[in-house]
Formats: C-alpha cells, sequence, structure tokens
C-alpha cells in the first residue's frame, strides 16, 4: 500500500471526519447601493486531528508519484472522511497533468 493510503485507511480508522460544504456569504451593507455578489466558499471543519489529516494527505499527493489526480466525495469513494453534514468532496489535481 502507497504513503496515500496508508493514511487514508489510518484516517478512516480514527473515526473523526472532516465537514466541507459549499457556503455563499453576502458581504453587503444594508443600502449600500449596488449590490456585489455573494462569494462562494468552501468551508472544511474538523477537528485539529482532521485537518491534520488533510494537512498530511495534501503533503504527500503534492510530494508523491500516485498520479495527477486524488478525489474523495462524501456520497462515494472516501466517505469515511467526511461527516453527514458534507454537501462536496475534494478533487486535488496535480499539474502538469499528462492527460491535459
Amino acid at each position: 500500500m502507497n504513503e496515500i493510503g496508508i493514511l487514508l485507511e489510518a484516517h478512516a480508522n480514527r473515526g473523526k471526519r472532516l465537514t466541507v460544504r459549499k457556503v455563499s456569504i453576502d458581504r453587503n451593507e444594508p443600502n449600500e447601493g449596488d449590490p456585489a455578489p455573494p462569494q462562494d466558499y468552501v468551508s472544511v471543519e474538523g477537528d485539529s486531528g482532521s485537518l491534520k489529516f488533510l494537512g498530511e494527505l495534501l503533503i504527500a499527493f503534492a510530494e508523491g508519484d500516485f498520479g495527477c489526480a486524488l478525489d474523495l466525495h462524501p456520497q462515494g469513494a472516501g466517505s469515511a472522511h467526511f461527516t453527514s453534514a458534507s454537501d462536496i468532496g475534494i478533487e486535488l489535481h496535480k499539474t502538469p497533468c499528462d492527460f491535459g
């Protein structure tokens, strides 16, 4: 098993989960004039262990030779890493990519 596989398995077995959601924030002040569109963000929440897992995953993916893409989704592959409140997955893509 490669380093990313070991990391994913260890995190899944700890029972700690990330909550990943898309959020839109309206930063307009009342009576401000022409409104700006809401700003979209990806919100990532978790305890220190889950956030450390995400950091270690990013580093392992960046430094490793595991291909150019890795994705985890709360309703698919990688669901063990997400809480039920998650509504969006995580896709990592390293460039340059052999597939364009």
